[in-house]
C-alpha cells in the first residue's frame, strides 16, 4: 500500500486488489458452483460442436472448442464452451465457470480462458448499421438475426456493442484479479508467464492488463494505444492504471468508492488529478457524488488537495473537508498554504484563515516554516488578563449556539489600551456574542481596547468565517467589520469587493461597501470613492455611488464636498512628511508631483523605496518603520491618481472654495499640499496666485498676495490667465513640475466671427475612433437624453452656466454595440440649455464658459483621426 494515502476502512472491501496493494476480503473458491458449470458445459455442447463446423467459423476458434470437447485442457476451447452456455442456455451464471476453471485446471489456466472470453463473439457479422429514428437497424450479411447459432468469431469493429453476452457480468474479472493477487508468488508468475501468449486483440490485451496491473509493460503497451472495444468498461480500465501517465488517458473518473479507492490503493496522492475530475464531472446538484470524491481527496496527504479544495470552496460540501483534512495533515496544509495566504484574492483569504487556525491551535508548527514566513498570521507572546473591563464585557458570556470557526482560542487576544493586558477568554466570548447582534453596545468596547488589536481580532475572525465557506447565516462575520475595522481592515476588504461581483459575491460585496461606510475613515470614504471611479462592475459602482450619497446626506454636504474632506492624512506632519525611524537610522519621506512616495537619506541622496531592516537597526522600530512605508506606498497607488483627476476635474469645471476652505483642504493638507503648492490658483475676480513653500501667497512676480475675505478660490485654467507666459517662466525658473497638465494645456480660443456664431466649422467633418467616441460618452461628456436614456446620436458638455455644447455624430454611438464599432463623423458643434439631436433654442457660441469650449475643442481635435 502507498504511504501517502489512508483509504477509508469502508472502502477497503470495495477495491479491486491488486498484488502488493490492499488485500480484499478472500474468496472462497465454490465447489457447487463448479457442479452446476459442469452440468451446463454438458448441455451446450452439442451446440457449440455445430457451431465449431460452420463455415464462417473462426478456423483457431473451432479448432480450439473441438480440442476442449475431446478433453484437452485448451482455455480458449473452455472459454468458447462457456460462452455458448451463456448464450444459448437459461439460467446460467457466468461465474460459475471461473470456479471450475480454478478448482480442475488452476489459477493460471482460468486467467487465460476469461482473457479469451473477453474476445469471443457468437453469430454473424453485421453487415452495416443504420440508424433510423430512434431505433438501430442491423443487416446482416446472411441475412438471420443476431440470436442465430451461426459462427465462433472474435469480435469485429462492425458489432454493435457489445457483440454478445460475456460470460457474466463484472464480477468474474474481478474475482479473478483478487485470487490473482493473493495467490502464491509461483502460481502468480505461472499465470503471468502463460497470458502472455493469450495478449492478441484490443479486448484481450485489456483485459490482461486489468487481471495483473503489476506488468507495467503491458499495461503501458495497452494505454499507449487505442481502448477500442472490450468487455471491461471504462471503469474497470481506471483500475489498471499504475501511473501519472496512464490518467492522461481518462477526461474523468466516476464518483464510484470501489474505483476511487482502487486508484489511491495503486497510485496514492498521484491519483488526485483524476480524484479532482472526479469531483469536477459530478453533477452540480449531486450532493453524493461530491462527498464520495471527497472522502478520496481526503485520504491523500498531498499538497495539491489543499490548492483543489481552496478553488472549489463554494460547493457546500467543500468548507468541512477543507477543515479536515488541514486537521488530518497540519504540516502539509502549511506548507501547501501559506504560500497563498493573505494575497489579496479571495483564496488567499480562505487560506489564511485555515493558517491562522493551524497555528494558533499548535503554535510549535511554526517552527516548521521558514524565518518571516506569514508573521502576521503567527500568534503574539502571550499578556495576563486584564482586570478592569468595561461593563457591557463583565460577568458570563451569554448562552447562544457554539459557533465549529469563532473559538477564541483560534483568534488574537485583543489587548487593552497600553497593550499589556488582553481580554480574558469570556469576555472575548461576550463580545462575540455582542458582535454577531451588532449590538451599539460595541462603542464602550473600542474605547477601553487598543484600536489595532481590536482590528486584527476582527480581521482574523472574519478570515476563520471565510475560510469555513462563508455561511450565510454568520454573515455578521463581515458586518462585524463595520464595527470594529479600522484603515487597515478598509485596505485588506477593498481588493475583495472588487473580486466578488466576478466570483458570484454581488450580495457580498454590497455588504462590504456598507462596512466601509461604517468604517467612515478618510480612508474608507476615499476606498469607496475610488471604487465609483474604476469598479469593474457597473452594478457595483451604482451602490458605491449611492452609498457616497447616504453619507454625503447624512453630513449636509453634497458628494464632492464629501470628497475634498475624504482625503487622508497618512499620519504625516504639519510639513507633510512622514520620518522612519530604523533606531540607528532616521529617513524622512516627501512626494513628488505625482504623490510618489520618497525616501530621503540623511545625506540628502533620495530613494524610491524604504531600506530594508539590517542587523544594527531596532529589531522592533526598522519593520514597523518599513512596514509603514510599504502600506503608504500602497495606499497611494490607490489615491494620488485619483486626488489628481478630482483636482483635474475641478480647474475644467471652474470648482471655486471659499478662503478657509481653501487653507484647510488644500493648502494646510499634509499631502495635498504637495500638489496644492505645484499649480497656479485664481481667484474670482481673475487674479492669479501661488502657494509658496513656506505656505504663503504670492503672485506672478513673486511679491505676497493675501485673499479677501469674500473671495472664491479655483484652478486657474490657462485660458483665463491674461500673464500666462509670465506664470510659465516662474515655473520654469523654480523648476516646479505639476501633477497635470495646466500651464502647458493647449487652449482653444474663439475668434470674434465664432463667438457670434451658432456653430464651429473649425470641428466640423472631424472623424473620431469609435472607441474615442464611445470613451467620452463614459466620461467628461454624456448622451444621455431627458427620459435617462443613452441617446448615441450626440456628444455633450455643460458649462458651470447650464449652457450644452454638443457636437451632433453620424451615424452616432449606440448602446447595444460593444468593443469597436463605426467611426463617428462631426456633422456640427452648437450651443444651447439642453442637449438634443438638433438645436432648438441655439444660442450664440460666444455665451458658453470659455473654459468648457476650449476643453470641448480640445478633446474633439486630440481624438479625430
Amino acid at each position: 500500500m502507498v504511504e501517502t494515502v489512508d483509504i477509508p476502512v469502508e472502502w477497503r472491501e470495495l477495491i479491486h486488489p491488486r498484488r502488493g496493494g490492499v488485500p480484499g476480503p478472500e474468496v472462497v473458491l465454490d465447489e457447487d458452483a463448479a457442479r452446476r458449470a459442469r452440468e451446463w458445459e454438458r448441455e451446450a455442447r452439442p451446440i457449440a460442436a455445430e457451431m465449431a463446423e460452420h463455415e464462417r467459423t473462426d478456423p483457431e476458434l473451432g479448432e480450439a472448442v473441438r480440442a476442449w470437447l475431446d478433453g484437452a485442457a485448451d482455455p480458449t476451447g473452455a472459454a468458447v464452451l462457456a460462452a455458448v452456455a451463456v448464450k444459448y442456455l437459461d439460467g446460467v451464471d457466468g461465474t460459475a465457470f471461473l470456479d471450475a476453471w480454478v478448482l480442475e485446471h488452476g489459477i493460471a489456466f482460468a486467467a487465460c480462458a476469461v482473457t479469451e472470453a473477453s474476445s469471443i463473439a457468437l453469430g454473424p457479422v453485421p453487415r452495416r448499421a443504420t440508424r433510423g429514428v430512434g431505433i438501430r437497424l442491423v443487416a446482416y450479411t446472411d441475412g438471420v438475426p443476431h440470436g442465430w447459432r451461426g459462427e465462433i468469431r472474435r469480435p469485429s469493429s462492425d458489432d454493435v456493442f457489445p457483440p454478445s453476452r460475456w460470460i457474466a457480468d463484472d464480477r468474474v474479472a474481478k474475482r479473478l484479479r483478487a485470487l490473482l493477487a493473493a495467490a502464491p508468488e509461483a502460481e502468480y508468475g505461472d499465470a503471468v508467464a502463460r497470458l502472455a501468449a493469450h495478449r492478441g486483440d484490443n479486448p484481450r490485451i485489456c483485459t490482461v492488463a486489468y487481471l495483473v496491473p503489476t506488468e507495467k509493460a503491458w499495461t503501458d503497451e495497452f494505454f499507449a494505444g487505442s481502448f477500442g472495444r472490450g468487455v471491461l468498461d471504462g471503469d474497470h480500465l481506471l483500475c489498471s492504471t499504475s501511473g501519472p501517465a496512464h490518467l492522461a488517458r481518462f477526461g474523468w473518473a466516476p464518483a464510484n468508492p470501489a474505483v476511487l479507492a482502487t486508484l489511491l490503493d495503486g497510485l496514492g496522492a498521484d491519483a488526485v488529478p483524476l480524484l479532482v475530475r472526479a469531483f469536477d464531472h459530478g453533477s452540480h446538484d449531486s450532493h453524493e457524488a461530491h462527498t464520495v470524491a471527497l472522502r478520496g481527496l481526503l485520504a491523500v496527504s498531498d499538497e495539491a488537495v489543499f490548492s483543489f479544495l481552496l478553488d472549489r470552496i463554494g460547493d457546500k460540501c467543500v468548507p468541512a473537508a477543507l477543515a479536515e483534512a488541514a486537521e488530518r495533515h497540519p504540516a502539509r496544509a502549511l506548507r501547501a498554504l501559506v504560500p497563498l495566504a493573505d494575497d489579496g484574492t479571495t483564496r488567499g483569504l480562505r487560506a489564511a484563515g485555515l493558517v491562522r487556525g493551524l497555528l494558533y491551535a499548535d503554535p510549535a508548527l511554526a517552527e516548521t516554516l521558514p524565518p518571516g514566513a506569514v508573521e502576521a498570521l503567527r500568534p503574539r507572546p502571550s499578556v495576563p488578563d486584564a482586570g478592569d473591563l468595561p461593563a457591557v464585557l463583565a460577568g458570563r458570556p451569554a448562552r447562544s449556539a457554539k459557533v465549529d470557526w469563532a473559538d477564541p482560542a483560534l483568534l488574537p487576544r485583543i489587548r487593552a489600551r497600553g497593550g499589556d493586558r488582553a481580554l480574558p477568554e469570556p469576555a472575548t466570548r461576550r463580545l462575540l456574542h455582542l458582535l454577531a447582534k451588532g449590538a451599539p453596545e460595541i462603542t464602550g468596547v473600542r474605547d477601553h481596547c487598543d484600536r489595532h488589536s481590536l482590528a486584527e481580532f476582527s480581521w482574523a475572525l472574519f478570515e476563520r468565517w471565510y475560510a469555513c465557506g462563508a455561511p450565510t447565516r454568520h454573515k455578521w462575520a463581515l458586518a462585524q467589520l463595520g464595527l470594529i475595522g479600522d484603515d487597515t481592515t478598509v485596505r485588506r476588504l477593498s481588493p475583495l469587493i472588487k473580486r466578488w461581483p466576478g466570483e458570484g459575491g454581488t450580495a457580498r460585496a454590497a455588504a462590504a461597501l456598507d462596512v466601509l461606510a461604517a468604517i467612515g475613515s478618510d480612508v474608507a470614504l476615499t476606498h469607496l470613492f475610488e471604487l465609483t471611479r474604476r469598479g469593474k462592475y457597473k452594478g457595483l459602482r451604482t451602490r458605491a455611488l449611492g452609498k457616497i450619497d447616504e453619507i454625503a446626506a447624512a453630513r449636509g454636504i453634497t458628494p464632492t464636498e464629501l470628497a475634498d474632506r475624504a482625503v487622508p492624512d497618512f499620519g504625516l506632519d504639519a510639513e507633510g512628511t512622514l520620518v522612519l525611524d530604523y533606531g540607528p537610522r532616521r529617513f524622512t519621506v516627501t512626494f513628488d508631483e505625482q504623490l510618489v512616495p520618497l525616501v530621503v537619506e540623511p545625506n540628502g541622496k533620495v530613494r524610491k523605496s524604504a531600506p530594508k531592516p539590517g542587523p544594527k537597526d531596532d529589531p522592533a522600530l526598522a519593520p514597523a518603520a518599513h512596514a509603514l512605508f510599504t502600506g503608504l506606498k500602497k495606499d497611494l497607488r490607490t489615491i494620488a491618481d485619483q486626488e489628481i483627476k478630482r483636482l483635474e476635474t475641478a480647474m475644467t469645471t471652474r470648482r471655486r472654495w471659499t478662503p478657509d476652505d481653501f487653507h484647510a483642504l488644500f493648502v494646510a493638507h499634509p499631502l495635498l499640499g504637495h500638489i496644492t503648492r505645484r499649480l497656479v490658483w485664481i481667484t474670482d475676480t481673475g487674479t492669479a496666485f501661488r502657494v509658496a513653500e513656506d505656505r504663503t501667497y504670492a503672485d506672478v512676480h513673486d511679491d505676497p498676495f493675501v485673499l479677501a475675505p469674500d473671495a472664491r478660490v479655483g484652478i486657474a485654467h490657462p485660458i483665463v490667465l491674461a500673464d500666462l507666459d509670465a506664470w510659465v517662466e516662474l515655473f520654469a525658473d523654480y523648476e516646479i513640475l505639476q501633477p497635470f497638465e495646466q500651464l502647458g494645456r493647449p487652449v482653444h480660443r474663439l475668434t470674434a466671427d465664432e463667438r457670434a456664431a451658432h456653430r464651429l466649422a473649425r470641428v466640423e467633418g472631424l472623424v473620431l475612433p469609435y472607441g474615442k467616441a464611445k470613451g467620452h460618452s463614459q466620461g467628461r461628456w454624456e448622451s444621455v437624453d431627458a427620459d435617462g436614456g443613452f441617446a448615441g446620436g450626440w456628444l455633450a458638455r455643460r458649462d458651470p452656466a447650464g449652457l450644452y455644447v454638443v457636437a451632433d455624430l453620424s451615424p452616432g454611438l449606440y448602446s447595444y454595440m460593444y468593443g469597436e464599432g463605426d467611426d463617428q463623423k462631426i456633422k456640427s458643434l452648437w450651443a444651447g440649455p439642453a442637449p438634443a439631436a438638433s438645436p432648438e433654442h441655439p444660442v450664440p457660441l460666444g455665451e458658453v464658459d470659455p473654459v468648457t469650449m476650449s476643453e470641448a475643442v480640445h478633446d474633439l481635435v486630440r481624438s479625430a483621426k
